[in-house]
């Protein structure tokens, strides 16, 4: 196991393995990759400004696809319900991927309000066994609006990325403790 420096614990917990950070980084340049060969025809219209925040939001939300997955992301979100918060509450990217993108920003407003609403519920209902079947639920609710919002390919793919990383990556526990406890906990309870 890797101890991963305080400035990245948000992005990939306190320690993780050296699996984990190969595919994360993998999974990210490979989609880094992707969005600059078949997102061309869109990127390459933006300002130089408008690319840039264009692929840093891109390697974000990628990365965390996949990182909130480790084990090690997701034991940090575990351990505290204000993190849990605070993630929820700081991604915006929609509104700036919208921006970024030249897209009418209702676009990007109503895509972060959506997830937002969506992962809030979602962190309520957490530890509870059909908080997994909602989130897959609503995720995909999210993909369905995404793809019929008429979009650019690349603009969509972005945007479903995002709706994966917060309402399946980051509101589902992957950790096996987390899952035993919760099924332990309620095992006592019924």
């Amino acid at each position: 196991m890797i101890r991963i420096p305080a400035f990245f614990h948000e992005i990939f917990g306190e320690v993780q393995s050296r699996k984990a950070l190969f595919v994360v980084m993998l999974f990210t340049g490979t989609i880094v990759l992707l969005a600059g060969i078949f997102g061309y025809g869109t990127w390459s219209e933006l300002t130089l400004v408008k690319q840039l925040v264009l692929f840093v939001l891109i390697i974000d939300i990628a990365g965390g696809v996949v990182a909130n997955v480790t084990p090690g992301t997701n034991r940090f979100y575990e351990a505290s319900t204000r993190r849990r918060w605070v993630f929820i509450a700081i991604h915006v990217q929609p509104i700036i991927l919208a921006w970024a993108l030249e897209l009418p920003l209702m676009i990007g407003i109503g895509i972060w309000a959506f997830t937002t609403a969506s992962a809030v519920l979602l962190n309520v209902v957490r530890g509870q066994q059909e908080q997994p079947l909602v989130a897959f639920a609503l995720a995909g609710i999210g993909f369905v609006l995404i793809a019929f919002s008429g979009i650019a390919p690349l603009a969509a793919g972005i945007f479903l990325l995002y709706v994966c990383k917060v309402l399946i990556s980051f509101s589902i526990s992957f950790t096996k403790e987390a899952s035993y406890e919760t099924r332990a906990s309620r095992s006592v309870i019924s």
